[in-house]
């Protein structure tokens, strides 16, 4: 059941998620290996619980639907470009990381204005973002087979949770446009 009450315990998480990106991304400049995995386990972590709070705590607000998924987009899309300028990443992945956050943004916006609500994160976002993240810890721990293939996997994750996004997106709408005619 959702309620508009801002303040509660999984809003503080996704908030504390997206006030890290600020100090992660510092770590990363500064090559603190170290500070930077702790802090991105503790991120990873906020990820986890923020939903698990509000669904255990029947807290699902529509302010948790949009700070959650902002959140994870900006810790994210901020790594991700420290990670274009050390030279761990190609532009186009990215493009690609960057792109598909803009197209759910827009998307989101879209069905917002259309329908007055947003669309929950689910377990295939949900699992996309954390293999972007994994991915993205192993490329900067320098593991090879990462380098080398973890960028085409965690792509594949992206499309495909980009796919799920819209598919669920469309089939929302469907929905509304049945009640409007019955």
């Amino acid at each position: 059941m959702s309620n508009n009450k801002v303040f509660n315990i999984s809003n503080s998480l996704s908030f504390l998620r997206l006030l890290l990106s600020v100090p992660v991304c510092w770590l990363l400049i500064d090559d603190n290996n170290v500070g930077f995995i702790v802090l991105v386990l503790i991120a990873m972590l906020t990820d986890f619980l923020d939903g698990y709070f509000a669904r255990k705590r029947d807290e699902i607000t529509e302010f948790g639907k949009i700070i959650d998924p902002v959140a994870d987009k900006v810790i994210i899309g901020a790594v991700a470009v420290v990670m274009l300028i050390k030279g761990f990443i190609p532009l186009w992945f990215l493009i690609a990381v960057l792109s598909r956050d803009i197209l759910i943004l827009i998307g989101g916006i879209y069905l917002s204005k259309k329908l007055g609500y947003m669309i929950y994160s689910d377990i295939v976002g949900k699992v996309a973002v954390n293999i972007l993240a994994l991915v993205m810890i192993a490329i900067i721990f320098r593991i090879d087979f990462f380098i080398d293939y973890g960028i085409y996997f965690a792509l594949f994750a992206l499309i495909t949770s980009l796919v799920n996004y819209f598919v669920r997106m469309l089939i929302m709408m469907r929905k509304d446009e049945t009640k409007i005619i019955t």
